[in-house]
């Protein structure tokens, strides 16, 4: 067989398996084409069993392990060029050996869904409408025809998507009547990519002194290759960290280069994109799960090609392909969704850290609450630390106030001394917020006779009442009951609900203040298009009326009216088997807080509990952040716990209560022959079931990073042999940070 006509492809398959497997080339005989031959990152149609998949090729050789003959030749190759740039080849080949991952799934995660089938690129790319060089159109326009002389005058520029004609105000029938009359044609042609100049900036604003200094330092390293590329820019809530990107953005737009910017919630992004196309007259486009599958590649389309200038997206957009990329920004760095829990379990702040050393460019990461991983690199150095002290445009931070449950008389959640001061700034004229991370009307109903609970069949959790759908519903698994009226336990009908959820909060003060809005905002009354955007708007009007919210509240909206926050139940958090719970606790906290007294009113901020002497909470109230996590990075030292030693997490679980324990039992003593391990476990996950499914958890931790990663590679690699058992799922969870 001769190598002339023949290569071997190692293809990446979307299959959990961690391995490369070999197909043929063959070359056609009878074309002697140079473009058509493969290339690293081309997609591939290729034979499995009995099934047909889409691959990526990630090497090519003329040699195999396996008898050449006895290789299967790929079906086709999509198309005549790579779907992924050199750039992501190196990062997601770090990642599937970083995170120890099947490598075709994390090629597959990284593509747009409509390129995971067997779609060219070009069959996908927008079609654009290029006036035709055969007609003088100018001519046959009647000259009052202000709708069409406006299309002919954008076509004679460059070509357009329809998208971007409907952003400039062209109407459809004008378009049509273009097409129809032959005066233009859609087409997919190459993109014009205008170079970027002052006057698409605008509205710049004034820095203040700390402001200047993060600027100038981020900006300065751009431009030389011996400073520090990585920037912790530690802000407190309201200080302008926002500005600082922008104006670290300007510098390399003007160098003609892209920013991605993340950003851990697509609750985020509206107020985000606003805020950036106010500042540049540029296409700044949105990567998020919540866009469809072809909105999604156009975005990707649009980055790979250099036309989006700025991408604003969620976890996953660290992947995307950039024609020439000069800057990473991550917004509230600290956030744990910026891990990805489920399947690929990577971290965004980690790829972007990996992807901008290569690059060699600055990564900025924002947070008012740091992460103590990320501040314990700046602490070392590692990260050049930059901070924000105090608030922009003269604003004070707000007073932490505590207020003992166990000493005054609380209705629905709601201590009555915090309930008279929300009236007293509704008559002022100002808005409220109150925070309450429990979604629904109760988090459970009980009988009042024996004490029974609603508990979900399929998990170890109860199931939350909420009482507009009439359900009982399980926020873990999804499951929906409705809601019952009788006691499964005794029969007995006097059932009760036990606890608080935005739900009930939102209708008892309803009742209690009648004539100010209660606008509710978590999941449940933004699950609609559009819902979000409109109660955003609601608030933004800054009429006097109180919001109630969950997380989504917390994460970095600016609401300048809102003169008072109060948090009605700090104590969910406090009492945790998780070592992070403390820090994630405080940064909840602290950026809940942060959401008062923005504007001219100096804020205020009210904790409730019922545990007022607990370290945490007197931290909190007495201190700043900086404080508790300095005792806290202490405490870590001390306990040998991240950042001082690294952890790696192997999950198990299966339909019998045994199964998954007795297996990973079963592979813990093996671990013995490892010097220098710490091994925990095996121990029930703190949610044992799920979705009926059984689950166990080993923690693996060890001082040293490479050692760690060297032990996981051999339990992987003779797992098998060790214990194998088709009964048992069984995953691995590098730098795990939840636990549940």
């Amino acid at each position: 067989m001769s190598l002339f006509n023949h290569q071997v492809l190692q293809v990446a398959l979307p299959l959990p398996l961690r391995k490369l497997f070999d197909y043929l080339y063959i070359a056609p005989t009878d074309i002697i084409d140079i473009t058509n031959k493969p290339q690293q990152g081309q997609r591939v149609i290729v034979p499995f069993g009995r099934q047909t998949l889409v691959g990526t090729v990630i090497n090519i050789t003329d040699k195999s392990e396996y008898p050449i003959e006895k290789l299967k030749p790929i079906i086709a190759l999509i198309e005549n060029e790579t779907s992924f740039t050199s750039e992501q080849l190196n990062l997601l080949l770090w990642a599937a050996e970083y995170y120890k991952h099947p490598i075709g799934e994390v090629f597959s995660a990284a593509l747009p869904g409509v390129l995971r089938e067997n779609k060219t690129i070009g069959q996908l790319a927008p079609q654009r409408l290029t006036l035709s060089q055969k007609h003088n159109v100018d001519e046959k326009i009647p000259k009052n025809a202000k709708q069409l002389h406006k299309l002919l005058s954008l076509l004679s520029e460059q070509s357009y998507t329809r998208s971007e004609l409907t952003n400039k105000d062209v109407k459809s029938t004008s378009i049509k009547r273009f097409v129809d009359e032959g005066w233009a044609n859609w087409k997919t042609s190459s993109i014009y990519i205008k170079p970027v100049t002052a006057d698409d900036i605008t509205g710049q604003l004034s820095l203040n002194t700390e402001q200047a200094i993060a600027v100038s330092a981020i900006n300065s390293s751009s431009n030389n290759n011996n400073l520090p590329r990585c920037f912790l820019l530690d802000g407190v809530t309201g200080s302008g960290k926002t500005e600082v990107y922008l104006q670290a953005i300007e510098h390399i737009l003007l160098k003609q280069q892209q920013v991605l910017v993340c950003v851990p919630e697509i609750g985020l992004t509206p107020q985000t994109i606003s805020r950036f196309k106010q500042r540049f007259n540029l296409d700044v486009e949105l990567w998020h799960s919540g866009m469809t599958d072809k909105q999604r590649f156009n975005t990707w389309y649009k980055a790979r090609s250099g036309q989006a200038k700025i991408v604003i997206a969620t976890r996953s957009g660290v992947f995307l392909p950039f024609a020439s990329l000069g800057m990473i920004v991550i917004d509230e760095e600290h956030d744990a969704s910026f891990k990805q829990q489920e399947g690929f379990k990577y971290h965004c702040r980690s790829l972007a850290l990996y992807r901008a050393k290569v690059a060699n460019i600055p990564v900025i990461l924002g947070s008012a609450t740091p992460s103590l991983e990320t501040l314990q690199n700046a602490l070392v150095g590692k990260f050049h630390h930059l901070e924000l002290k105090s608030r922009a445009a003269g604003s004070q931070l707000p007073a932490m106030k505590l207020l003992d449950l166990n000493q005054c008389r609380v209705d629905s959640g709601i201590g009555e001394p915090l309930l008279e001061k929300v009236k007293s700034c509704l008559a002022a004229g100002q808005q409220v917020m109150l925070f309450i991370n429990r979604r629904g009307f109760a988090p459970v109903l009980m009988c009042e006779e024996c004490r029974w609970l609603t508990e979900c069949s399929r998990c170890s959790s109860y199931t939350t009442f909420h009482k507009s759908k009439n359900q009982l519903i399980c926020h873990h698994c999804g499951d929906q009951q409705p809601t019952i009226h009788q006691c499964k336990g005794c029969g007995s009908t006097r059932l009760s609900t036990v606890g608080v959820g935005t739900e009930q909060l939102h209708l008892a003060l309803q009742d209690a203040i009648p004539d100010y809005p209660v606008i509710r905002l978590d999941r449940d009354s933004t699950s609609k298009k559009g819902e979000f955007e409109a109660i955003l708007e609601q608030i933004n009007q800054g009429n006097p009326s109180i919001v109630v919210g969950t997380q989504m509240v917390a994460k970095g909206h600016h609401f300048p009216n809102v003169s008072l926050v109060g948090v009605v139940d700090v104590d969910g958090s406090l009492f945790s088997s998780d070592f992070r719970a403390p820090e994630k606790l405080a940064q909840l906290i602290v950026q809940v807080s942060g959401r008062a007294g923005r504007g001219s009113i100096k804020g205020e901020v009210w904790l409730q509990t019922k545990f007022p002497e607990h370290p945490v909470i007197q931290d909190l109230i007495n201190n700043k952040y900086s404080d508790f996590a300095s005792f806290a990075l202490t405490e870590r030292e001390m306990l040998n716990l991240p950042p001082y030693s690294h952890q790696a997490l192997i999950r198990a679980e299966a339909t019998n209560e045994n199964y998954a324990s007795q297996w990973l039992q079963s592979i813990s003593p093996h671990l013995s022959q490892f010097a220098d391990l710490l091994v925990l476990g095996p121990s029930p996950a703190p949610m044992m079931k799920k979705a009926g499914k059984y689950r166990h958890m080993l923690t693996i931790q060890c001082k040293s990073r490479p050692y760690l990663h060297k032990v996981v590679d051999w339990l992987i690699e003779n797992l098998d042999s060790v214990q194998k058992d088709n009964r048992i799922r069984w995953s691995i969870d590098i730098d795990p940070l939840d636990l549940s």
